[in-house]
């Protein structure tokens, strides 16, 4: 699978994007990186919950 990348516009405040981007220097992350991993591992906790509910009981 080859990858594609998009630009992705995310709506922040100026507080908020000062919080991120101390985070972000302050764990070396990369903010692109950072939140695809999150959404990624969100989707599939996500996943696993439906999963479960519909599991008979």
């Amino acid at each position: 699978m080859s990858e594609k990348m998009i630009d992705l516009e995310v709506k922040v405040t100026m507080e908020e994007m000062k919080k991120i981007g101390e985070y972000c220097r302050d764990k070396g992350v990369n903010f692109s990186e950072w939140m695809r991993s999150l959404a990624l591992k969100e989707i599939e906790r996500r996943a696993q919950e439906k999963k479960e509910e519909e599991k008979p009981a």
